[in-house]
Formats: structure tokens, sequence, C-alpha cells
């Protein structure tokens, strides 16, 4: 067998395999401390493990050995004596925070660790006919299961959302269609940035009642009008839009089912209108990174290729099979999300 040249493993121990193999404890540990709320205990000054466990509501001594893995897994330190949470714990595990999205991890570790157990299993038999359903349907047709969902989506991507609006120019439209908007996060962040800017939100009906209250407490509700719609029949397209976006779940749909949304999109748009991709993105030798790598992985389910995540060349090529053209892409977060956009002749 060949040798990788400078391989950095050779000569070293089972740790790195180890740390691969058992990460799904960290995950767990992880969850449950932001469920009974320890990060946000330890923001608001509870120290020792009797203060923490009133405040969290559990015994001592289960709050003392929460903290100790806390504190091994580089989660919490000590400063004069006292446990604190570290910067990015702080910003982003305690609940009163406008950056807050212990929500969304506790959902999706909760939802993805069930997905993942016996993966194994799919890999043998795999069948390229198309799937009987999408992996998230279920979370979806379930209202209550839909407002957590959706809740959760809003806390994890508002920050997101606000860097898109600044990096990708929305005041070159009027009437933005935003498919699978979700919470309307990403048209809350464009409006609030862009005053001439309306936007349409199209989603699952159980998501459209969550966009509407999120909407209402931004006060805007007179420029971000949430509708059921769903991007792969063509009458969902109707009206005046010059922008349409596909905010990431295209990772979800195999390439003929991609380039056939992007076709309606083309048929819908008029002359210099505009498209508007971010999506799980695989870099252009297509190894890796980690999370869009895991994405493309996970869409083997049930006897079925579920979902494909193309790489940077591929979105391109997919928007210039459906007549667009001055395609680019570029990370909006790095190593994990795309931005795509091109424009229609």
């Amino acid at each position: 067998m060949s040798k990788i040249l400078n391989d950095p493993t050779i000569g070293k121990n089972s740790e790195r395999l180890n740390e691969l193999a058992f990460s799904f404890k960290k995950s767990q540990a992880l969850a449950a401390a932001v469920e009974c709320g320890l990060f946000t205990a330890i923001s608001q000054g509870a120290s020792t493990p009797e203060e923490i466990g009133g405040f969290c509501q559990i015994d001592p001594e289960t709050a003392d050995r929460l903290l100790i893995i806390c504190k091994a897994m580089d989660l919490i330190g000590e400063v004069d004596g006292r446990n604190v949470n570290l910067a990015d714990v702080e910003r982003f595990l305690v609940r009163e925070t406008p950056t807050y999205f212990g929500d969304y991890l506790r959902f999706t570790i909760g939802t993805e660790y069930d997905e993942w157990q016996g993966f194994a299993g799919n890999l043998q038999n795999v069948s390229s006919e198309i799937p009987p359903r999408k992996l998230y349907e279920g979370d979806l047709d379930d209202p209550e299961r839909a407002r957590e969902f959706t809740e959760a989506g809003y806390n994890a991507s508002l920050p997101l959302a606000h860097r898109l609006a600044k990096r990708f120019d929305f005041s070159r439209f009027h009437h933005w269609l935003d498919f699978a908007g979700g919470s309307g996060c990403y048209a809350i962040a464009a409006c609030e940035r862009h005053p001439d800017l309306r936007v349409t939100v199209r989603d699952h009906p159980n998501v459209v009642p969550v966009a509407k209250d999120f909407i209402a407490k931004h006060d805007l509700q007179d420029r971000i009008e949430a509708q059921p719609g769903d991007f792969l029949k063509p009458e969902d397209y109707a009206g005046d839009h010059d922008l349409i976006s596909y905010i990431t779940p295209l990772h979800w749909y195999l390439r003929d089912d991609v380039i056939a949304t992007l076709r309606h999109a083309h048929a819908a748009l008029p002359s210099g209108g505009g498209i508007l991709i971010v999506g799980y993105m695989l870099n252009d030798e297509r190894s890796g990174p980690v999370d869009p790598a895991f994405y493309h992985l996970q869409a083997i389910r049930e006897g079925h290729y579920t979902g494909h995540v193309p790489s940077g060349p591929e979105y391109v090529s997919y928007l210039e099979a459906a007549g667009f053209t001055e395609a680019r892409y570029e990370w909006l977060l790095p190593n994990r999300l795309g931005q795509i956009e091109a424009r229609k002749p």
C-alpha cells in the first residue's frame, strides 16, 4: 500500500480515533448542560454546585459532575475561584443573550443522533430510484414539531441572516421570493437594511404561522408576507418577483429535482432578475469540509439517495443548465455554507 507523504498520524497513539469514535458523548453532555440551564446559571452568578443546583433544579452532586465534564470540554473555566463560561459559551449558550442558539443545538442534537444510530445499515443495497420522502418531512407535518424547529432555526440563523444582508446587494431588487424561508429571519435582516425591499416568504403550511409571528415581532408585516408554497411546483412562483432564493433546502434533493427547480425560477423571473442560493457546499476538490460532507453522507437513508451536497462548480453547472448566466460562488459561512448567485440574461 502506498504511503501518504508526511502523514501526521505516523507514530501516534489511538487518541485521534478514540476522539472520533466517542464524540457523541460530548454532544449529549453539551445538550444536557444547555437543557438544564447550566451556562445561564453561571452567567447569572451561580458558581458552586449548590448554587447551580438551586438554579437548575438538580441535585448539587449532579451539578458538580456536570461542571467537571464541562470544564474537561473547555466550556467552563475558573477565574478567582469562581466558575465562568468561556467566551463562545457566554455568547451563544446563555438564554438571555440575543445570539443564543442553544435551543437549535438541543433540537438538532436530538434529531440527528436518532438519524445517525445504526447508520452503517444504510450503506448496503442503495437504490438510485426516487426516494419516497425527505428526512425532515415528519418534523414539518407535525404543527408542534414544526414550531419548535422553526423557532430554533430563527435563533440559530439570525446572525447569519445579518451577514448575508451585508454581503449580498439586495438594493438591486424590489420584490424577493424566498422559498423555504422558515422563520423569515433572512427576509427580516434584509428588510431592516434595505427599506425599499419587499419579500414574499413561502414554506410549509405549518411553518407559515411561526414566520408571521417573527415578522410581526419586527413590525415588518407591511413589507414581508408569509405564505404556503412549494418550490417544486411551478404555480407557486407566480408574482412580480425579480429575485428568487433557496436558503438551505436544496441539499435534500437530487440533481434533476434541483435543476427543475431552478428552471421554474428562470421561467418566473424577468430579464435581469437574480437568483440566490445559500446551501451546504463541498469544496472544489470534493474532499470536504466535514460538515457538508456529513450531510452528503447522511442523505443515504432507507435504501435511497435522498439528497446531494454539490460543490461550488456543481452549483454553477446547475444554474447554467437552467439558463442562468454569470454564476459565481463563495463561502458565506466558511467550511459550511456557500453563497451562490446568478442572473437571468
